[in-house]
């Protein structure tokens, strides 16, 4: 991949993702500093789920301590996150993977891509001539779910890339990923989980009625369901498949099977695959063509029924991806060429009232400034007063704010660990913000209109 300066890596996600974060790291007590603000990040997340920094802003401080130990190769610590799959921070758990089960390396613009096309040329010593396929990048959680004669028997998270934990404890609540296959095959199957926007509505629904907080967003909260065992209440969730291996050397794909063939060979099987999430499984002769999949799902991305955060894009021929290998937190055969980010977390300064025309009061959100998607966010729709108290929201809380396309960015939750002292919930009106005279809640004013 292309070497960058720290002063290049963080202004490469500017103006594209949206990113906003640290100075380029100048120092060793900046570097360290930047390390142990990424391990928090990754262990709160890979440990309940509930991590205090968006995806944004995780980009740009592993950016920059990526450039940073590029230019210091010296004095890079052992056991950084940036050289080991999922940081480091996932439980690495007791179950051996059948293959390393990696992660994938990011870019963010399409000089990315075609950085990443000439390193692949270079590892195969010519022109990839199997084409590529592209496919959205799920924003879930990555676990392989072991088959035996069509029988579901096992899920395993990614762990360490080399073993994860057994969460077969969630077999029966993710769509998707059936119980028993149509037929007796045997294999391993390797994908996302991750909750649509419909049932991360209706998972907040759910917890709120037992007395939980809502989660912040739907792959934090996946993160959190996957391994939680003694809740009260089962949570939906869906998988879509991004891979196949065969297990216990039963034969399960077509002999040479493409990537593309692979999928199609778990899709027949009865297992969602992510040519089912709605922007397709697309195969192009080369990486112009995979730029303009990459632009045309970034296009949809909005009307997508899950969350994705990316677009993948890989070698198709198995041959070839074989011959160009992997390194040890990434195949060199993938790349991820992230998108702009639609949710981000800012500051919930005030909330102001007005009553709309039938006489609903409407709450709108006063936001510290925020980049998202491309533009400037400083208000947010919330819904009205009781998904207000739902959503247990105070003013100075730390909130996740999502927007997507033209839509208009919403308040999903507050981020409770960064709650500051002294916080008070957001307070209602006491009367009709237009005339004065009485509420009615919790969502109308008795005012005339």
């Amino acid at each position: 991949m292309t070497t960058l300066t720290a002063a290049q890596a963080l202004s490469s996600t500017s103006g594209t993702s949206g990113t906003s974060g640290p100075a380029a790291l100048t120092s060793r007590s900046e570097y360290e500093a930047a390390l142990r603000r990424l391990r928090e990040a990754s262990q709160a997340y890979y440990g309940d789920g509930d991590s205090a920094m968006d995806d944004a802003s995780y980009d740009r401080l592993r950016l920059a301590l990526l450039a940073w130990e590029t230019e210091n190769p010296a004095e890079v610590a052992p056991g950084s996150p940036t050289t080991l799959v999922a940081d480091g921070a996932a439980p690495a758990g007791d179950v051996a993977h059948t293959t390393r089960l990696l992660s994938l390396d990011n870019v963010f613009d399409a000089e990315g891509l075609v950085a990443w096309g000439a390193s692949v040329e270079r590892r195969l010593g010519r022109a990839p001539a199997g084409g590529f396929t592209v496919e959205p990048k799920i924003d879930g959680a990555a676990v392989a779910a072991r088959y035996r004669g069509g029988r579901l028997v096992r899920i395993v998270t990614r762990g360490d890339g080399s073993q994860g934990e057994d969460i077969s404890h969630v077999i029966g609540q993710i769509d998707g990923l059936p119980e028993r296959l149509a037929g007796e095959a045997t294999v391993e199957v390797r994908g996302e989980v991750a909750f649509t926007q419909e049932q991360f509505e209706a998972a907040n629904t759910v917890r709120v009625a037992h007395g939980a907080p809502v989660f912040a967003n739907p792959r934090n909260g996946t993160a959190g369901t996957l391994r939680a065992k003694d809740r009260p209440y089962r949570l939906r969730m869906t998988f879509w498949a991004y891979g196949a291996v065969e297990l216990d050397g039963v034969p399960f794909l077509p002999a040479g099977a493409t990537q593309a063939e692979a999928l199609a060979a778990v899709a027949a099987a009865g297992v969602r695959t992510t040519a089912a999430a709605g922007a397709g499984l697309h195969i192009v002769d080369d990486l112009a063509g995979a730029q303009r999949r990459v632009d045309a799902i970034a296009a949809v991305r909005a009307e997508l029924p899950v969350g994705i955060d990316g677009v993948v894009v890989k070698l198709n021929d198995t041959a070839e991806q074989e011959a160009v290998g992997s390194g040890t937190r990434f195949p060199y055969w993938a790349i991820a060429v992230k998108l702009p980010a639609v949710e981000r977390q800012t500051v919930l300064e005030d909330v102001v009232w007005e009553v709309g025309r039938t006489g609903v009061l409407a709450p709108t959100a006063v936001l510290s400034p925020v980049e998202i998607d491309g533009s400037t966010v400083t208000r947010a729709t919330l819904h009205n007063p009781a998904d207000i108290r739902r959503r247990d929201l105070h003013i100075g809380d730390t909130v996740t704010v999502y927007k997507a396309g033209d839509i208009i960015p919403r308040v999903q939750a507050a981020v409770a660990r960064l709650r500051p002292a002294g916080a008070t919930p957001v307070p209602l009106p006491e009367a009709c913000p237009r005339c004065g005279g009485e509420i009615n809640f919790p969502v109308k004013s008795v005012c005339s209109v």
